[in-house]
């Protein structure tokens, strides 16, 4: 019974950290949108997938810098990487740069056919704000990479491998949040009411994995 208190004080405790406050401010972005743009729900399901073209850049830096031993085992060409090999590093990371990178063209494609034609960017081909909205992830996750990965040396704890599948993780969180979006879109009569729920959702589900992903608790401290 007190386990929810405690867990809450801790979120908005965790909220103090400035990746996290960054984070949290670039997705209330489609709520202005709605707000003062006539953005609709499907604007705001395009917008997001275009994280997964940052994370997908994030993620690469991040097996390029590691210096730490890698728990996970991939295998390359039927042989287990060497974990310590800079040639094996460099093979698994443009690996993952072609997997990643077809596996997020295709949930593109799927959004597109999904929701494009009930999308005002999409329709009119006003892509200014996607422009500018893929801007601010650029900012966001390079400032979770400068203060946490970099700042808190976290490329010293885990090796190249250990970030292969955590993308793909992630895709599959927001492509539910992309459904439970659409669902709520669909049946909401305000469509600055299923944004706020949608942001609501997918801030929740960021903030989760930003802090786990960073073993980030709210006794942390960042430089």
């Amino acid at each position: 019974m007190n386990a929810w208190p405690a867990r809450l004080s801790e979120a908005l405790e965790a909220l103090r950290l400035p990746s996290a406050q960054v984070l949290v401010l670039v997705n209330l972005v489609p709520i202005l949108g709605a707000l003062f743009l006539g953005w609709n729900a499907f604007d705001v399901i395009l917008l997001y997938w275009l994280e997964n073209i940052v994370v997908g850049c994030s993620t690469v830096i991040r097996m390029l810098f590691a210096q730490g031993r890698s728990a996970t085992r991939v295998k390359l060409n039927g042989r287990s990487v060497d974990p310590g090999s800079r040639k094996d590093k460099v093979s698994v990371t443009l690996f993952f740069t072609a997997h990643y990178g077809l596996f997020t063209l295709v949930h593109g494609v799927f959004v597109l056919l999904m929701f494009g034609s009930q999308s005002s960017f999409w329709i009119h081909h006003e892509f200014l704000a996607l422009k500018l909205f893929f801007v601010a992830l650029l900012v966001s996750h390079g400032v979770s990479l400068w203060r946490n990965y970099f700042g808190r040396q976290e490329y010293l704890e885990k090796g190249f491998a250990d970030y292969f599948w955590k993308p793909y993780a992630r895709i599959i969180l927001i492509h539910l949040t992309v459904l439970i979006g659409a669902s709520v879109a669909q049946s909401v009569p305000s469509p600055v009411t299923a944004i706020v729920v949608f942001v609501v959702i997918k801030i929740v589900i960021d903030l989760a994995m930003h802090l786990h992903s960073h073993g980030i608790t709210p006794g942390s401290r960042t430089n």
